[in-house]
């Protein structure tokens, strides 16, 4: 027979397991969903839990009392690995309801598994902006010249979230990257598809996931976080347009007479 945990406890692991599910891409409907299995487990069916894409806020009402506790979630990495295993510690620990010190080691345990070594990521973002490339009707030079754009895109992602600039300048900035290296080849007259190129690499940054999940909330009537989540996708939008946008428009201004 476990020992009912204190409330204080268990909110702070609660909410410390929906912030690691929020930032390695779950849904909010996971979240809210994996708080409120975990919290029936343990004897706390009375609670309330809010989650938006960057916050989430759960109260739990024990006798007179009632115990809140906010969290933010600042960055968020699509890790589908650790979001797996994080979901099936969820169902572990409802099953199992072990104590709170030892939910915490298990926990732990999985975020301090390693993740991709960094030159694996470049190498990824490489391979994946070259076949892209060729499935939108490129040929193979074209693929070969989208490789090192796929580099620059994951460098530029790299250092802006290191020193935290928002969503849209980091697009911009990857998208402006990887569409100068085509635009200069064309204005010397290098025989490429710079369109197929460009596009390719944009893949990368294509918010597939926030456009998922936020059908997903449409349909589930979760309208407050699908706007959430199509506001971050049309800012994304708008950051891959305008940074296609000035690479061609720089390259063409000071190389346009070699054209």
């Amino acid at each position: 027979m476990h020992v009912r945990p204190d409330p204080d406890q268990l909110l702070n692991f609660s909410c410390e397991l929906g912030r690691q599910l929020l930032q390695n891409g779950a849904e909010i409907y996971r979240v809210e969903d994996s708080i409120q299995r975990l919290l029936t487990a343990y004897g706390y069916a009375r609670a309330e839990i809010f989650a938006i894409p960057f916050c989430i806020i759960l109260t739990i009402q024990e006798g007179e009392r009632n115990y809140t506790k906010s969290v933010r979630t600042q960055t968020v990495a699509n890790n589908l690995r650790r979001l797996n295993e994080l979901n099936a510690l969820c169902r572990r620990l409802c099953r199992e309801v072990p104590a709170m010190e030892e939910c915490w080691q298990q926990m732990e345990s999985i975020l301090r598994e390693p993740v991709y070594p960094t030159w694996v990521g470049y190498c990824a973002h490489g391979v994946v902006a070259a076949f892209f490339t060729l499935f939108w009707g490129g040929v193979w030079v074209d693929a070969l010249l989208a490789f090192p754009c796929g580099l620059l895109v994951k460098l530029a992602v790299s250092v802006t979230r290191r020193v935290k600039i928002n969503a849209f300048f980091t697009n911009f900035l990857a998208c402006m990257l990887l569409a100068l290296g085509p635009e200069i080849l064309i204005c010397l007259g290098v025989p490429i598809h710079a369109d197929k190129m460009i596009i390719g690499t944009i893949m990368l940054l294509v918010p597939g996931i926030a456009i998922t999940n936020g059908m997903r909330d449409v349909l589930v009537g979760d309208f407050l976080t699908a706007l959430t989540r199509f506001a971050e996708v049309v800012i994304v939008a708008m950051g891959i347009t305008t940074g296609v946008a000035a690479a061609i428009t720089v390259t063409r201004f000071f190389l346009g007479g070699l054209m």
